[in-house]
Parts: C-alpha cells; sequence; structure tokens
C-alpha cells in the first residue's frame, strides 16, 4: 500500500522533498514514522513530521539543517535530532531497540533495524513507517498490523511487557482511545489491569507523569480522558484521596460552555489555557496544601502553579461579588487573577451576580489603566511624592466607578484627590 504523501502541506512537501537525496548520500535509508503515519491514514492534520533513520540521525539531522539554514539542536544519548522551521519541526531519530533494567525507568539504547524500532513503540497503530526511500517512495511498511487495527478501530500494544516497561503507556491507552472514539483490545485491556494491580504508575518519575497529565488535559475533550481514567486506574498517582464521583463531572460541562462563552465574547483577550482549567476542577476537592505538595513534586512550572493555586486562595474572594458592587470593588477582586482563573469561577459559581461581574470585568475592565504618571503629578506641583502612590491608586478607583474617559478629566480628578489627602493630614 502507498500512502500520499502529497496530501501534506506545502512546506512538509518541499522539507521531504530534500530529505532522500541527502539520506542516499550518507547511504542511509529513511523513514516517516509514528502517529504522523496514522494521522496521514486517517486524514488529520499534519503538524509536525518524525524521520527515523537507518543510520546516524544526527548527521543527517545536523547536514539537513544546514543546507536548509535552520536551526539545529541534538541529543546524543537517545541518538536525535530536532531542526527547527518557523511552523514546523523534524525530529530525526537513529532506528535503536530499548532495554529497560526495571518498571518505569528510561532505557537503555541500541542501533538497531527499522523493525526493531517500530516493535518498541506503544501501540501497533503508531508503529507503522512510510518509505522516503527512492526505491520504495510512499510505500506503507507494517509489520504489526496497524492498518488494519486502525480500521477495526482498536488499540493494541505489541508485546506484553509493554505497560512495565513504560507505565506512561496506560494514560496513553486512555488519551488515543478517547481521542479517536477506539476501544481499547480485550488482551490489552487485561494488561492494563494488571499494570494497575502492580502499581506500575507508581514506578515512573513524577515530572513525566505530569507531561502525560497536560496532553492529556490539552485533548478536545479532557473529560473524557479524566472519566476514563478514573474508572480504570483512579488518580492515586496524582493524590492518594483523590477519587471523583458522578456530580463532581458537573464542572467539566460548565467549563466547556465558560470556554465558548469567553471565545465568543472577548476576542479582545488573550487565549485561554484551557488545560489548567481542567487540572484545577480535577483538584478542587482536595486542600490547598495536597494541591501545592502535588504541584510541587511534580514540578509544573512556576506561572501555571500560580495560576491553579490562585484559584484555590481567592475563591472566598470572589464570594464577595455575589452581591452588586462597585467597578472598583470588581477590579481589585478580578484584576489581580489570571483569565483561566476567573473563567474557572465563571463555571464553577452559578450566582448571576458572580457571573455579571466578570463579564463586565472582561469587557470593560480588564485592560483599563491610568493615563495619568507620576511625573504627571509632579508637574501639577502635587507635594510631598511620597502620596503619589495614593492618589494614583485612588485615581484608579474614581477612573473605574466615574467612567473617567481623557487625560485631562484624570488630571482634574487628581487635584481633587490630592487636596482631599491634604485635607485629612
Amino acid at each position: 500500500m502507498n500512502v500520499k504523501l502529497e496530501n501534506l502541506d506545502t512546506d512538509f512537501k518541499e522539507i521531504l522533498a530534500k530529505l532522500p537525496s541527502l539520506a542516499q548520500g550518507f547511504g542511509y535509508r529513511i523513514y516517516v514514522v509514528g502517529g504522523v503515519v496514522r494521522d496521514l491514514i486517517l486524514a488529520n492534520d499534519i503538524f509536525d513530521l518524525d524521520i527515523v533513520v537507518e543510520g546516524d540521525a544526527i548527521t543527517l539531522a545536523r547536514a539537513f539543517a544546514q543546507n536548509s539554514k535552520k536551526e539545529f539542536k541534538k541529543h546524543h544519548a537517545f541518538g536525535t535530532a530536532t531542526v527547527y522551521f518557523d511552523r514546523h519541526s523534524i525530529d530525526f531519530a537513529t532506528a535503536r531497540k530499548e532495554t529497560y533494567s526495571s518498571c518505569g525507568v528510561l532505557p537503555k539504547v541500541y542501533r538497531a533495524s527499522l523493525r526493531e524500532d517500530l516493535l518498541r513503540r506503544d501501540f501497533t497503530i503508531n508503529a507503522m513507517a512510510i518509505s522516503l526511500n527512492s526505491s520504495d517512495y510512499g510505500t506503507l511498511i507494517d509489520f504489526y498490523s496497524g492498518l488494519a487495527d486502525l480500521e477495526k478501530r482498536v488499540i493494541r500494544v505489541l508485546h506484553k511487557k509493554s505497560f512495565l516497561d513504560d507505565p506512561t503507556r496506560l494514560l496513553r491507552a486512555i488519551r488515543f482511545a478517547q481521542r479517536f472514539s477506539f476501544k481499547i483490545e480485550k488482551n490489552t485491556a487485561r494488561l492494563i489491569e494488571e499494570a494497575v494491580k502492580r502499581e506500575a504508575l507508581q514506578c515512573v518519575h513524577p515530572h513525566r507523569l505530569r507531561d502525560e497529565l497536560i496532553l492529556i488535559l490539552k485533548e478536545p475533550r479532557p473529560e473524557k480522558c479524566i472519566r476514563a481514567i478514573n474508572s480504570m486506574m483512579g488518580f492515586s498517582f496524582v493524590d492518594d484521596s483523590l477519587r471523583l464521583i458522578g456530580k463532581d463531572y458537573v464542572i467539566f460541562g460548565r467549563l466547556k460552555n465558560a470556554l465558548s462563552f469567553y471565545q465568543k465574547n472577548f476576542p479582545h483577550c488573550r487565549k485561554l489555557d484551557a488545560w489548567v482549567m481542567y487540572l484545577t476542577a480535577m483538584l478542587y476537592k482536595l486542600s490547598s496544601k495536597r494541591v501545592e505538595h502535588f504541584l510541587r513534586i511534580f514540578d509544573f512550572r512556576k506561572g501555571d502553579r500560580v495560576r491553579v493555586l490562585s484559584t484555590f486562595y481567592e475563591r472566598t474572594v470572589i464570594q464577595r461579588l455575589s452581591k452588586p458592587q462597585k467597578r472598583h470593588i470588581i477590579y481589585r477582586a478580578l484584576n489581580d487573577l489570571s483569565f483561566e482563573s476567573i473563567m474557572f469561577f465563571y463555571a464553577f459559581f452559578r450566582n448571576k451576580q458572580i457571573r455579571s461581574s466578570i463579564n463586565i470585568f472582561l469587557k470593560t475592565l480588564a485592560h483599563l489603566r491610568l493615563k495619568v504618571k507620576g511625573d504627571d503629578l509632579k508637574g501639577l506641583g502635587i507635594k510631598p511624592h511620597t502620596i503619589y502612590g495614593k492618589i494614583l491608586e485612588k485615581l484608579l478607583d474614581d477612573k473605574l466607578d466615574m467612567s473617567l474617559a481623557t487625560k485631562d478629566e484624570e488630571m482634574r480628578r487628581a487635584v481633587v484627590i490630592a487636596e482631599r489627602l491634604s485635607t485629612e493630614k
């Protein structure tokens, strides 16, 4: 069977046009592999390419990067390299086999044939290749019946130790099954049960679990993955006390509606990282201390930790908006929060007044800034300089409540505020 590589984007076709002759010059054979092949067969969008080289991938990638005048990054330990383009990247990997000394550890890597390289992969649907060699260009290479499993819409591992060698495949099996609406093949499901009983995920470094969890939460329907994980293995790998029941899933539906509402009504605001909101919803039953512990152990980036934790710490502040408030109070309550936290609260609280306050903030208050600065106060002859901070803080409140539109209006109001502060002294 031949796969139509001409269905790729123009950028990719131009890239692939250069590679075969370059590889042939080194005496290497090269193949497109993995999820790219699966997505080409399913006619899904392709964003990056994975190339396996029967030869030295780093040598080929370096030559290709120099030829294309693009950035190149190598990883000697695994015999891999990446070439970066404006909108895409290409990963090059030396064909290899892997051996695992124990459950969940990173493997030792050895050079191997393409057949052995494909055998080390997670599932049959990701273990196909397409030749880029002139003798059989475009030919599908399918040693392990991946195409048949695609047609049968099943997720199947390649060998019985797969989940023990790399337990993150437990999470990947669920992610792919939910993304494509595939079933997990009967024997694979049995192997999942066995690995769960052996608590295989506890063998994996938290950083790797974090990366898999983020990929799950970035899926188009993360709530389906969360429900399946909870059903098949639970979330003890996140926190021993984390258990989700039926009513806990309600928030995921509300989040989906809140995200649609945000995209439709606030195009001037930045795009949300929806995965942060879904992670917050998943953890929401835990105490802030347990959430803090989880985020630290899994080593989430500081900005992501702040966005999640602020949602736990600020929920009582948001509840103050359940009654009508002046605009400056709405601003003070919401301005230090991320848009992810704000929209999480929009989904979580059903109170109409809270939602109305959030709507007002995002529509008219979020991007308001004072036109008057400290130098302007100095130009007005206001003294002492130590009260400038108080003047500007009060001026912002008045700008919000009184809808001060121009700099002149702000200047006049600043004088009034300064006089009042001097009188109070």
